[in-house]
């Protein structure tokens, strides 16, 4: 590989002319100045240096890079070009010239894994040359690269995206309201397509869609997005600028959303959009997309009574049977909700009944999308259903996670060590727990102050640990690796490795069968508020779950009641 910098005038082209991949080879290139950048991929350098030249958009660049390799191939530089795409965004030195984030979907080709690694070569590379702000292995742990809306969809996911924007352009131009429901479990990447989404309608408000050096193969592909972009262009300019939201329930996550959105300069995207439920009585949208539409609330265990109840008067809604998901519907024309029942935690969480009646009063019957293909832990839908079978008690048979590192561990703190290493190594790796515990720590502001007063909340073997130090984005601060989080911590977020501790509250009993709860030892008052028994197991079930859902390379678990240690032992391996 050859990363090759040439004067980004003619002078440049006649050199780059002369270059035995200059005329007929695929390549990657990056045209920039000190602020600006455009990343962009072609099977002929030299053409599409000269298209450049005579853009307008370019005309303040003044260094072109092309990256050769004679391992090459189309679908390697249109891969390598996205991802670098995501990468510069996420870094933030420049301000990309880039409006489409990249051409094709994201395919699974021949030695993607090798083209991936190139990747990481071609930006170390440019690191060193002052040309980056961060290393390959700090971007790609980065809520900016994965939640970027230069994140290139899977085919899966784009078709997905396609059908709800057209179903909701349809539903405006009759004037109807509409609701797209987009289900699929933890990990199938909900929130990057609702993050497209919003790009997608953003793109089309203010950009033509840039169709240059489209292989006949490519404009075959693209020619659903490009007659979406185009459909929407002309609902806008006969219809006006669509007035859009984006509605995050939980506060940890929002806010991440929020720092996403800013980064995310020459998109269109602002942070303004990124919401609260109730903010969706500030105005009315077009289209309001909800991520985790399930954790939408009701008038139960919730923080503020009062400012529920103004919200419901306002909108001439019953505040006994009303829930921020009526509120949006009443604010919106076209709803967009990512919703999965099995993430239900807590008894302020809408019910499924909730939910379903709220989708009723729309004039369309609801559009109903799913996505299968896990793509955030390396155990894919093979891990995610192994899960559900372990909880529900109806696993037979232990089975291989492949390259997923499953175990489960016999000494807590040897499996808290083993975190904290990794977490040196490779970063983003959490310890969790089930609410088995008090929070006796709430006030200190370090572990130091915890110690010093002796309010440690968890002891595990005679060795004490703390909650989380805070409740906004404790996965991205610094030191969270020597806390311990909970469900409301991590939802919603990813990380390398998950080690899930199982509380007091939780247990196997041998007689029955089946797993069991003891509400005593479950200290979430506001999870068990008002609620039986087995709902109250079906949320402890659920946070499980979604915190077993969290890793992406592997997931530790360590069970503090020996029957379950034992039932557990029966389908993961001992570490």
């Amino acid at each position: 590989m050859e990363i090759r910098e040439f004067e980004f005038s003619q002078t440049g082209l006649s050199v780059l002319r002369e270059h035995s991949m200059g005329q007929n080879w695929p390549v990657v290139y990056l045209i920039n100045n000190k602020n600006e950048l455009y990343v962009g991929e072609t099977t002929s350098a030299g053409g599409r240096f000269y298209q450049h030249l005579n853009n307008p958009e370019r005309r303040n660049l003044d260094t072109i890079r092309f990256v050769f390799d004679d391992q090459f191939n189309k679908s390697a530089i249109l891969d390598i070009e996205q991802t670098l795409i995501q990468m510069f965004m996420a870094d933030q030195k420049f301000v990309l010239q880039n409006r489409n984030g990249g051409q094709s979907c994201k395919h699974d080709y021949y030695q993607r894994a090798l083209y991936q690694r190139k990747v990481d070569d071609i930006w170390n590379e440019l690191n060193q040359a002052l040309l980056t702000n961060h290393n390959a292995s700090t971007i790609r742990n980065s809520n900016l690269f994965k939640y970027s809306p230069f994140n290139t969809l899977t085919p899966e996911q784009e078709q997905v995206s396609q059908d709800i924007l057209l179903n909701a352009i349809d539903c405006l131009e009759s004037g109807e309201t509409g609701t797209s429901v987009l289900s699929g479990k933890a990990g199938t990447g909900k929130s990057i397509v609702l993050i497209h989404m919003m790009y997608t309608l953003m793109s089309a408000m203010r950009v033509t869609y840039n169709d240059e050096d489209l292989t006949p193969d490519e404009q075959l592909e693209l020619g659903a997005r490009i007659s979406l972009s185009n459909k929407i262009r002309d609902y806008v300019k006969r219809h006006g600028d669509l007035k859009i939201a984006f509605v995050v329930p939980m506060t940890s996550i929002r806010k991440t959303f929020k720092a996403v959105f800013s980064a995310s300069k020459g998109t269109g995207l602002k942070p303004s959009m990124v919401i609260g439920p109730q903010e969706v009585l500030k105005k009315d949208y077009d289209i309001v997309f909800v991520d985790e539409a399930h954790r939408l609330a009701r008038r139960k265990g919730i923080t503020s009574f009062k400012s529920f109840d103004d919200a419901c008067k306002k909108l001439g809604l019953n505040k006994t049977e009303a829930s921020h998901l009526d509120m949006i519907q009443r604010k919106s024309q076209y709803s967009v909700l990512v919703y999965d029942g099995c993430q239900t935690i807590k008894a302020a969480d809408l019910t499924s009944e909730q939910f379903d009646a709220s989708l009723a009063v729309r004039d369309r019957t609801p559009h109903i999308v799913a996505l299968k293909t896990q793509m955030r832990c390396q155990g894919g839908h093979t891990y995610v259903e192994y899960l559900d079978n372990i909880f529900s008690v109806s696993q037979t048979e232990t089975l291989q996670m492949g390259n997923y590192d499953f175990k489960i561990w016999g000494d807590p703190n040897a499996m808290i060590k083993d975190i904290r290493d990794k977490e040196q190594d490779i970063a983003l790796c959490r310890v969790v727990a089930g609410y088995s515990w008090k929070w006796k720590s709430k006030k200190c502001k370090s572990i130091a102050e915890a110690v010093s007063k002796g309010v440690e909340d968890i002891n595990l073997d005679g060795k004490k640990y703390v909650w989380n130090m805070s409740n906004q984005e404790w996965i991205l601060r610094d030191g969270a690796v020597n806390e311990i989080g909970c469900v409301h911590t991590t939802q919603g977020y990813d990380l390398n490795y998950v080690a899930v501790i199982f509380g007091y509250e939780i247990d196997y009993d041998d007689e029955s069968e089946s797993l069991v709860i003891d509400r005593s030892k479950f200290f979430d008052s506001k999870v068990k508020a008002g609620v039986d028994d087995e709902t109250l197991k079906q949320y402890i079930i659920n946070s499980y779950k979604v915190m077993m859902t969290r890793g992406i390379k592997g997931c530790y678990v360590y069970a503090c009641n020996p029957r379950l240690q034992n039932y557990l032992k029966r389908f993961i391996a001992e570490a």
